[in-house]
């Protein structure tokens, strides 16, 4: 009968090695992108903008006067998005402004292609599970970017305690390199733990994010005049 016939039909387009069809979904409950998620996306857009026009009317961001080679400003401080790289590279230019960089976008840029879990996208954190992955991580990866910057402030590094070492280990050897193996190791750790990429690249992440802002926070609010530790401002040297 006319009635009984299937509404809906499915066709098998291609089989893939590692991966199948989602046909045990039914799109019934679906919704087109169009204009729906298009909509949306453009409200939160809009909203964006709005907020940054409202941000630049109400304050003034002044540019300095020219600069002055003869006069150099200390302490030179990069715009602070560039702050924590910075901090890096106060450890060592080639590292911090090169190599930990590649390596860190190179990681990131990965992970959707060694993330193959069958756990459901689009989920924050991927359930419980991830959230307690994360907030472990939060607490491994602010304690090593802490010890990071505090142990050459109070006791110095590979210079102070072996004045004749050779240049190349103080390039390779820092306190940045340091925090990046940690970090790896951790997420190498998390990976074999819980048998999931993805909590591999959730801890991956979220080490890179909580690294990122603790080192932003030193450059920006605790260097100083040439690149010294200072609690605060009031602290620097007058001339």
């Amino acid at each position: 009968k006319p009635e009984d016939a299937p509404r809906k039909s499915y066709g098998l387009m291609c089989v893939v090695r590692d991966r199948t069809p989602a046909t045990n979904q039914d799109p019934a409950n679906t919704l087109p992108s169009w204009p729906h998620l298009l909509r949306a996306e453009l409200v939160v857009f809009m909203a964006t903008a709005a907020v940054c026009v409202l941000l630049g009317v109400l304050f003034d961001a002044p540019l300095k006067e020219m600069a002055n080679p003869s006069i150099p400003e200390n302490p030179a401080k990069a715009p602070w998005y560039f702050l924590g790289l910075q901090e890096m590279v106060s450890y060592s230019a080639f590292m911090g402004g090169l190599i930990i960089p590649l390596v860190v976008v190179i990681g990131l840029a990965l992970i959707p292609y060694l993330d193959r879990e069958v756990e459901p996208a689009g989920v924050y954190l991927s359930g419980k599970r991830g959230k307690k992955v994360a907030l472990h991580t939060v607490i491994f990866a602010v304690i090593m970017a802490v010890l990071s910057v505090a142990i050459p402030v109070n006791f110095g590094w590979l210079r102070a305690w072996f004045p004749d070492i050779s240049q190349l280990v103080i390039i390779f050897v820092n306190p940045g390199t340091l925090l990046t193996l940690a970090y790896a190791l951790w997420s190498i750790f998390i990976l074999q733990r819980e048998g999931s990429t993805r909590m591999g690249a959730i801890a991956l992440f979220t080490s890179f994010v909580v690294g990122f802002v603790i080192l932003t926070y030193v450059g920006t609010f605790l260097r100083g005049p040439n690149w010294a530790f200072y609690w605060h401002s009031g602290l620097w040297p007058t001339h």
